[in-house]
């Protein structure tokens, strides 16, 4: 029945796709001779019409400028989830449902009318019985379904567009809708945002200048997720007033003691440290999901996507920054070259000329400075992605993350502050990280953890080494016992042949099948089946050895046995 459910949601979502797609990019064209808007105008109207998973989509689309014209992605940057909050019974069901209790012995109060609604669930503000302030996400009631329906319906359009780069060119389509649907699955388990929410908090302890809000965990499950209510300006509202001149506004926020160039700085500052000191980060600072508290703090809501990046990821993204800020432009271009993975028709050598070009132009302008004619940071990394759809490259899910995250923030703090120097940021940045992570070596635990690591990391050096002696050398090892045995047994064969050839030459002309000769004879066809059977045993030996496929292939292991 679920099944059943399921491909009937998709076949639904079909419908609905071929409605918006015939209302606004076809019908439009044929009909609609005074339609001025363009085609990613269009797209945008579409994903609206479609609402929900394809509006969180083409948000997530709005960042990939590897992967789409910068046209398309300034375009959904103005995507809105205008999604009708659902009704206070549900609210009440679900709540009661998930939590096994009734409302009124969860919470002294409980506001009904919802301070934000998505596409996935909605916010509201609640008092627990101790008197704490908390905001409460209950998840949209059908929402799993009809997402999942929508997941395999891209799936599938995906499938078709990756079929015909001819006509839509070569967008890796089914990798990004695999690493979308690995997002968005994870946005629909309200305990995995949860966990996000723990680790970011525990990583910015004590730090006066981010605050990730707490979790309540006996009220959160998977439909439910109970967060810190933090009182403070959302960042969004900043924006806004600054895009609208809002002097009143603006006023009365630098009464409270807020300053936007402070409040950039902020954000900036943690960003690094996320990224580059933790390697675990709030991969979708949206103005809208950061929280500006006394003293422009930052408070980080919404932990639905985040960035997890391992050690040798950190510091390779670390070395590019560094490098790149230093001026060794090559440098940061061949570390930025690892983050991807080129087509068959990529000319690497082009793609890493432009690159370097592309960074040497941005350090340039960086000096020239705001009066200068140079382009902003974002629009330098904007012209960096391009570079990377040009050359039809592909970028690593990891790596696209932290551009995610990093776009985001540059575009957030050139709203709050539009000279801000970003450059000066991050060299003062890593000036101080370098002398952090000195003082920790030459600290007695510090020095006892590097010992730790060292040794540790010399053990999985050995191990290394035993695996390529115990894999490939593995294989050059049958290869070189199968080559002895052929040689063995083809001079036993050349012999046999030799044999056989002199007793032939040998025997009277004329001999019958009696006597001497008939002797010489017989051994002699003894002796060429005998060369014969070792010239087919130099055969399968010779298929013994290893092919070319097999050269770093994993060694095969014998299956465990089961009861």
């Amino acid at each position: 029945r679920s099944s059943r459910a399921t491909w009937l949601g998709v076949a639904r979502r079909g419908v609905q796709v071929g409605r918006a797609t015939w209302s606004h990019l076809i019908a439009p064209r044929i009909f609609a001779k005074r339609d001025t808007r363009n085609r990613a105008e269009r797209m945008q109207a579409v994903l609206e019409d479609l609402g929900g998973t394809w509006i969180k989509l083409g948000q997530a689309l709005a960042l990939r400028f590897d992967l789409l014209p910068a046209d398309y992605c300034l375009q959904f940057f103005q995507l809105l989830n205008r999604v009708r909050p659902f009704p206070a019974e549900e609210v009440r069901r679900v709540l009661e449902d998930e939590l096994q209790r009734p409302v009124e012995e969860i919470f002294r109060s409980f506001d009904w009318r919802p301070l934000a609604a998505a596409s996935i669930g909605q916010v509201h503000r609640a008092e627990l019985l101790d008197g704490t302030l908390v905001a409460v996400k209950i998840q949209r009631p059908g929402i799993r379904e009809l997402v999942r329906a929508d997941l395999r319906f891209m799936g599938w359009m995906a499938g078709i567009l990756d079929a015909l780069p001819f006509v839509f060119g070569r967008i890796h389509a089914r990798d990004l809708v695999r690493e979308f649907a690995h997002w968005t699955e994870e946005e629909l388990d309200y305990r995995i945002e949860a966990r996000h929410a723990q680790v970011l908090r525990e990583n910015s302890d004590d730090d006066p200048l981010e605050r990730n809000a707490r979790v309540y965990s006996e009220y959160t499950t998977a439909l439910v997720l109970t967060l810190e209510y933090f009182h403070g300006v959302p960042v969004i509202d900043i924006i806004t007033a600054l895009r609208r001149n809002d002097a009143a506004f603006l006023n009365q926020l630098a009464e409270r003691g807020h300053d936007t160039r402070r409040i950039a700085s902020h954000i900036v500052w943690n960003a690094l440290n996320q990224i580059y000191r933790f390697g675990y980060f709030h991969a979708d600072p949206h103005p809208a999901n950061l929280i500006v508290l006394p003293g422009d703090a930052i408070g980080y809501v919404d932990f639905g996507i985040v960035g997890k990046l391992d050690d040798q990821m950190t510091d390779s993204l670390r070395y590019f920054a560094q490098t790149l800020f230093a001026g060794h432009v090559a440098e940061a271009v061949d570390e930025f070259l690892r983050f991807l993975t080129p087509a068959a028709q990529t000319d690497l050598q082009v793609a890493r000329r432009d690159l370097i070009e592309a960074l040497k132009n941005y350090l340039e302008s960086s000096r020239v400075g705001p009066g200068g004619t140079s382009s902003t940071e974002d629009i330098f990394e904007i012209e960096m992605l391009a570079i990377v759809r040009k050359h039809g490259m592909v970028l690593a899910p990891d790596a696209a993350r932290y551009l995610k995250a990093v776009l985001t923030a540059e575009a957030m703090v050139k709203e709050l502050d539009p000279a801000f120097d970003l450059r000066a940021h991050e060299n003062r940045f890593f000036g101080r990280l370098v002398q952090i992570e000195l003082t920790d070596r030459l600290s007695f635990g510090g020095a006892a953890q590097w010992l730790v690591d060292m040794r540790n990391r010399m053990d999985r050096l050995f191990e290394s080494v035993e695996t390529v002696r115990d894999t490939p050398s593995h294989l050059f090892a049958v290869a070189h016992k199968v080559r002895r045995r052929v040689q063995v047994l083809s001079i036993f064969t050349i012999a046999g042949w030799l044999t056989t050839l002199l007793v032939i030459l040998s025997s009277p002309a004329g001999a019958g099948l009696s006597g001497f000769g008939s002797s010489m004879r017989w051994i002699g066809a003894g002796v060429g089946v005998i060369s014969l059977v070792l010239l087919l045993l130099s055969i399968l030996q010779v298929r013994r050895l290893p092919d070319a496929r097999d050269v770093g292939a994993p060694r095969r292991y014998p299956r465990r046995l089961t009861q």
